[in-house]
C-alpha cells in the first residue's frame, strides 16, 4: 500500500468546483451574517441608550414633580399661616370695633338716663309742687 491513490479526474474536478464556488459563497455568507449580527448590536445599543435616556429623564420629571410637591406644599403652608395671622388680625380689629361701639353706645345710654332721671325727677318737683299749692294731682 502507498500513500497515493488514484483519483477519478472528473469527480475530483467537479468537488473543487463546488467547493471553489460553495467556499466563496460561504464566506459571503458569513460575512453577510457578521454584518447583520453588527447591525443588530448597534441597533440594541442605540435602544438600549434610548432607554436609559428615558429613564434618566423620568427620574428628573419625578424629581421635578417631587419638589414641585414640595414647593406646592410649603407655599400652601405659608398661605395658610398668613390666613390665620391675617384671620387673627381681622378679629382683634372687630374685637376693637365691637368695643368702641359698645363704649359709644354706653355713653349714649348713661347720657339718656341721666335725661330720663332728671326727667323723673322734674315731674317729680312738679307732681310736689302741685300737691303742696293746692292743686289737682
Amino acid at each position: 500500500m502507498s500513500s497515493l491513490r488514484m483519483v477519478d479526474y472528473a469527480l475530483a474536478s467537479e468537488a473543487l468546483e463546488r467547493l471553489r464556488i460553495n467556499v466563496p459563497s460561504s464566506i459571503m455568507e458569513s460575512e453577510r451574517m457578521l454584518l447583520e449580527r453588527d447591525r443588530i448590536l448597534e441597533a440594541a445599543e442605540s435602544e438600549a441608550a434610548q432607554i436609559v435616556e428615558q429613564a434618566h429623564r423620568r427620574a428628573r420629571e419625578i424629581l421635578e414633580s417631587d419638589a414641585l410637591v414640595s414647593a406646592a406644599r410649603q407655599e400652601s403652608e405659608r398661605i395658610l399661616l398668613d390666613s390665620r395671622h391675617a384671620a387673627e388680625q381681622r378679629r382683634d380689629e372687630a374685637d376693637r370695633y365691637a368695643v368702641y361701639v359698645l363704649e359709644e353706645l354706653a355713653t349714649k345710654l348713661r347720657s339718656i338716663g341721666r335725661q330720663v332721671d332728671n326727667g323723673l325727677d322734674l315731674l317729680r318737683q312738679n307732681l310736689e309742687s302741685q300737691r303742696t299749692d293746692g292743686g289737682t294731682p
